[in-house]
C-alpha cells in the first residue's frame, strides 16, 4: 500500500539538545535512535498508525525539530495536532531548564555536568502505560536483558506494520497467559505485566488521566497500583512524567551522590534526599538525573571514585 507522507516543524524551547535528549538516558524498543534520527510506529486515538521520523534541523539554543509522518491514510488536523502533543511530551519540548542552570551555575559538581550536557532534558514514554511495563521489566535486570525482554514482548504481542511494530496495547498484554510471558523472558516481571495490563483493559486502572495530576496526587495513586512502592511511585514521577521534584534515591543513587559530596558521605538515602532538597529545592529530580547520566564523565574530569 502506498504510504502518504507529511512534515511538522517544532520549536523546543531552548535551551535544548536533540541528540542528547533522544539518547539519554536509554532508547528502547519499539523505539530506535541512529544516525541523529529518532523512529517509532504509534497508534493515534483514531486508530490511524503513523511512523514517525524525529531529527532536528536547529540548534541548542535556537531548536527546531522536524517530524516526518508516514501513514497509509489521510492525516486530518487533529491527527496532526496529537502528534505534536505526543512528541512535545517525550522530548519536553515545552520545560524550561533557566531556573535549573541557576541553580547549579557554581555547584562543585553538576557546573560541570551542564558544560556536558547543555540543553539535555528527559525523553519518555508517549503513553504512561508503556512506561509503567518497561518499568516493570526493568527491575532487578540489566540493560541489555531489558532490551531482549521488551524486543520479544513486542515482536510476539505488538501490532506489526510493515517494518515497524507497535508497543503492545494493553488488551493484547492482558489476554496473554503467564505462560507466554514467561517464554519472553520476563520471569517474575510477568505477574506483574499480566496484573498491571488487565486493570487498564478493563477500566480499573486510569494511568493516562496520572500525566496531568499533581505530584502529591499522582505518588498516592501510584501507590494503589499493586507492587508500585514509595520509590517506583518516585521513579515514575521523574523518569516518565519528567516531575522536575521528584527524587528517586535508591542504594545505588545513593552511593553515586556520596562520592561526590563529601559533606554527606554515610548519609542515609532521607538524608540525600533532605540535602538534595535544600540545595535544589524543586529542581532535586533534574539534578537528579543530570548526575546520573553524567556520573562517568564527571568522576574523570573531579577524579572520584565510583567503584
Amino acid at each position: 500500500m502506498k504510504r502518504g507522507s507529511w512534515e511538522l516543524m517544532l520549536k523546543p524551547k531552548p535551551p535544548f539538545d536533540f541528540d542528547l535528549t533522544a539518547k539519554h538516558m536509554y532508547v528502547l524498543p519499539p523505539s530506535n535512535y541512529s544516525g541523529g534520527v529518532y523512529v517509532r510506529a504509534m497508534k493515534l486515538s483514531s486508530g490511524k498508525v503513523v511512523r514517525l521520523s524525529i531529527s532536528s534541523k536547529g540548534t541548542v539554543e535556537r531548536p527546531q525539530l522536524v517530524v516526518l509522518i508516514e501513514c497509509d491514510a489521510e492525516m486530518g488536523e487533529a491527527d496532526k495536532r496529537e502528534i505534536a502533543e505526543k512528541v512535545t511530551f517525550m522530548f519536553s519540548l515545552q520545560e524550561e531548564l533557566e531556573e535549573f542552570y541557576s541553580l547549579i551555575e557554581e555547584d562543585p559538581v553538576l557546573k560541570y555536568a551542564k558544560e556536558d550536557l547543555y540543553g539535555l532534558k528527559i525523553q519518555t514514554t508517549p503513553t504512561f502505560f508503556e512506561g509503567m511495563i518497561i518499568g516493570f521489566c526493568s527491575q532487578w535486570v540489566s540493560f541489555s536483558r531489558a532490551v531482549k525482554m521488551m524486543d520479544e514482548l513486542i515482536e510476539r504481542f505488538g501490532e506489526r506494520k510493515g517494518r515497524d511494530y507497535l508497543f503492545p496495547s494493553p488488551e493484547a498484554l492482558a489476554e496473554a497467559s503467564i505462560g507466554e510471558l514467561k517464554e519472553c523472558g520476563l520471569g517474575f516481571r510477568a505477574e506483574r505485566v499480566k496484573w498491571l495490563s488487565t486493570q487498564v483493559a478493563e477500566g480499573e486502572v486510569d494511568l493516562e488521566r496520572l500525566i496531568s495530576l499533581p505530584d502529591e496526587q499522582v505518588r498516592e495513586e501510584l501507590k494503589k497500583i499493586k507492587w508500585v512502592g514509595p520509590w517506583t511511585a518516585e521513579a515514575m514521577l521523574l523518569w516518565r512524567l519528567k516531575r522536575p521534584d521528584a527524587f528517586p534515591i535508591d542504594v545505588w543513587s545513593a552511593k553515586v551522590f556520596r562520592a561526590f559530596y563529601p559533606q554527606i558521605r554515610g548519609g542515609s538515602p532521607e538524608e540525600i534526599k533532605e540535602f538534595a532538597t535544600k540545595r535544589w529545592g524543586n529542581q532535586r529530580g533534574l539534578a537528579f538525573y543530570y548526575l546520573m547520566c553524567d556520573r562517568e564523565n564527571l568522576s574523570k574530569k573531579l577524579g572520584v571514585s565510583l567503584k
